[in-house]
Parts: C-alpha cells; sequence; structure tokens
C-alpha cells in the first residue's frame, strides 16, 4: 500500500482540476468521503468538481457542502477519484462517463475490485471516512472544520454509531481527534441514527407488519405500494435492516426492497459468524462480512425466493471460518 500512497501523493502534486465521485445509492460514509475530499480539494486551491448522478439522500442534506454535488458537469479533468466504491460499475456517474478511467480508487470493502489505475484499499477499516482521516495529512490536503464534520459522519453512519464488529482503537482515536477539534458529535449521531421523519416510521410499519423469523433468519420485504401508502420518497429501506439486526434471536436479516424498472434491492447483515457478503456476491452484489447489499433485476416473488434459498443454506452451513 505504501507504493499506492506514494502514487497518490505525485496524483494530487500534478492536478488542477479533480472530479470526486462515489457510489450509486450513497450512504453516510460515501457523503462524507465524497464532500470531505471535494472540500480539503478546494481549500488547497485546486478546482474539484463532487458528482453524483442521483440526489444526495434528504437525511445527509445538512452536512457541510452538501449542496455543491452535482449530478454532471461539462469539464474536464486531469485527476478522477472514486471514493467508498468497490467496483467500476456501482460509480454513480451520468452516461456521458460511462468510459471514463478512474486514476485513483481509496476504499475500505473488501470486494473492491482495484479498477483504477491507483488502488489504495484497506479492507481492515471501518470506513472510507477512517481511511481518509488519515491520508488527506499525507496528501497534503488540509483538515478544516467541514472537512472534520464529513470525516465523523462517515465514521458514525458506517459503525452505526461504533458498534459494528470492525471498530478498533485507531477508530475510536479517529474519532477522539475529529471531537477534540470541536465536531459535534451527540448532534451528528442524533441527525443521521436516530432523527427520523414521520413518512420513514410509517414505512417501517409496512415492512414490520410482514416480519418473518425462520430460526434465526428475519426477513421482509418492501413494495412499490408500501412506498406510495407511507408517502416515502426515497427508494431505500429508510434503514430499517438496521432495526432488525437488533432483534435478539436474529443471526441472518434481509430486507427485499422492491425497485421501478423491474428490480429488487436485497440488503444483507449478520451475526459475527455468518458470512453476507458471500451470499451477496452470489447475486452480484457484495459488501463487507457483516453487512452487505445486491441489486437484482427480475420479479420480487422470485428474487426472494432465490435469495432465501441461498441464506438457508448459508444459515445451516458450518458459519464461515469454522472447521
Amino acid at each position: 500500500m505504501k507504493n499506492e500512497i506514494l502514487k497518490a501523493q505525485m496524483l494530487f502534486e500534478g492536478a488542477s482540476t479533480v472530479l470526486v465521485t462515489s457510489h450509486q445509492r450513497p450512504d453516510g460514509d460515501a457523503i462524507g468521503s465524497l464532500l470531505a475530499l471535494h472540500i480539503s480539494l478546494k481549500a488547497k486551491g485546486l478546482v474539484s468538481h463532487a458528482i453524483l448522478a442521483e440526489e444526495v439522500p434528504q437525511r445527509f442534506r445538512f452536512l457541510p457542502q452538501a449542496s455543491s454535488i452535482q449530478e454532471t458537469t461539462h469539464n474536464q479533468f486531469d485527476l478522477v477519484i472514486a471514493v467508498d466504491c468497490a467496483d467500476r460499475d456501482r460509480l454513480s456517474l451520468p452516461p456521458r462517463f460511462g468510459e471514463l478511467a478512474i486514476d485513483l480508487n481509496i476504499d475500505h470493502h473488501p470486494t473492491n475490485t482495484n479498477f483504477a489505475k491507483t488502488n489504495i484499499v484497506n479492507p481492515d477499516a471501518s470506513a472510507t471516512t477512517q481511511m481518509l482521516h488519515t491520508l488527506m495529512p499525507e496528501f497534503g490536503l488540509p483538515l478544516t472544520a467541514d472537512v472534520r464534520t464529513n470525516l465523523l459522519t462517515g465514521l458514525i453512519t458506517d459503525t452505526l454509531g461504533f458498534r459494528t464488529d470492525n471498530v478498533t482503537p485507531q477508530v475510536l482515536r479517529a474519532a477522539a481527534e475529529l471531537l477534540e477539534e470541536g465536531v459535534p458529535l451527540a448532534e451528528l449521531y442524533h441527525l443521521v441514527l436516530t432523527q427520523r421523519k414521520f413518512d420513514e416510521v410509517r414505512y417501517w410499519g409496512q415492512g414490520l407488519s410482514r416480519i418473518t423469523n425462520e430460526d434465526g433468519l428475519v426477513w421482509t420485504v418492501l413494495d412499490l405500494n408500501d412506498r406510495e401508502e407511507a408517502h416515502y420518497t426515497q427508494n431505500d429501506d429508510a434503514d430499517l435492516v438496521d432495526v432488525l439486526t437488533t432483534i435478539d434471536e436474529a443471526k441472518i436479516v434481509i430486507i427485499f426492497v422492491e425497485q421501478r424498472q423491474g428490480k429488487i434491492k436485497v440488503s444483507f447483515r449478520a451475526r459475527g459468524e455468518y458470512n453476507v457478503s458471500d451470499l451477496a456476491r452470489q447475486f452480484g452484489g457484495g459488501g463487507h462480512r457483516s453487512a452487505a447489499g445486491a441489486m437484482i433485476k427480475g420479479q420480487l416473488a422470485t428474487i426472494t425466493k432465490e435469495v432465501l434459498t441461498a441464506a438457508r443454506e448459508l444459515l445451516y452451513s458450518k458459519p464461515s471460518g469454522h472447521t
């Protein structure tokens, strides 16, 4: 990784106009990483464009300079960076950038395909924002107040409030350093993890009304009608999957969310010994050992049946890593 960091330093030294992007359906780590790098590049005097070919999720629009994220641009770039994205095909880029070469890839997903010219990938990191907190000073990029706020947001969201099993002393030290610099931890925690809109909770109710537990395989479905009845305008599960992981009996948790254009968004969560990233990969997705996802083309009933069959095989086999 040291050689890759040296290559990245040279890329930053020779750049003047930069494009920064992240993955489709961006979460807090994606948005936090994107904005932190974008803001710091501008503070250094570079021209930076933060690009996502979709709207910023509502809950992250309060973040410093979130309104600067564009859905497209007609500018030319001498440096293109992807953050928090494991696969080239998952980048949230407009169609006109379909063949755009990625110069630098900074990510922490174990399923990363090293799709860029230079790849800094650390699966041991709990979040890409954790990596950036260390890397940005090495790249000569300043950690302004707005940068720090975005970095801590990514740490909070990707660790579910510092309670995932990949939280290390290094993660907590990074959070402590950001807190010492005045970043409002309690306020951010509330805004991104505990505060809920009324339509989100109504949407939860639709999924909770049909929740199923099969020997520790806990799952539910949210279809397009549920979204309309709850007046929920986003295309995700409103983080209901993280609520289901609190169920005492749950070993593997799955939520199926029907999308338009014949696709199903599937979110997986697991307790320690089960590896749901392997499960997600069976359906063209990926992620982490305990949290993964996939977007699958097909009918809701068919996809639900196929995924649950594979999940049962994982549940009733020997847990990953055990002999």
